[in-house]
């Protein structure tokens, strides 16, 4: 695995703002976690189970910031796991997944900065 290209096409495909583009990078069985889950998507684990519940997660976030735009820092690469240190405007965290035989991502937990 190539960590920085998929790092690259992770960057690119999210700030493309298209969704068709970034569910491509998920597996149909994801499950994601993440603090910002429970604000955008009302699901109070902040816990997604899926492509469809990923989906719609990320059709709210396009909509609420019609102006995101992420930028990668370091990346960490595993054996079939990559962390991203990543920033959205004032928004500082990291993004850690595992990808499954496809590389397509498993398991993804995205963690803010505490200050």
């Amino acid at each position: 695995m190539d960590a920085k290209a998929f790092a690259r096409k992770w960057r690119e495909a999210c700030n493309s703002h298209d969704v068709e583009r970034i569910l491509a990078l998920y597996s149909e069985g994801v499950v994601f976690k993440s603090p910002r889950v429970r604000a955008i998507s009302g699901e109070s684990s902040g816990t997604l189970h899926g492509k469809a519940a990923v989906c719609d997660y990320w059709r709210k976030v396009l909509e609420k910031r019609p102006d995101l735009t992420i930028e990668i820092g370091q990346v960490f690469a595993g054996i079939d796991s990559i962390v991203l240190e990543y920033r959205i405007g004032d928004l500082r965290g990291i993004e850690f997944m595992t990808l499954d035989g496809e590389g397509l991502i498993s398991f993804a937990a995205g963690n803010d900065i505490t200050d």
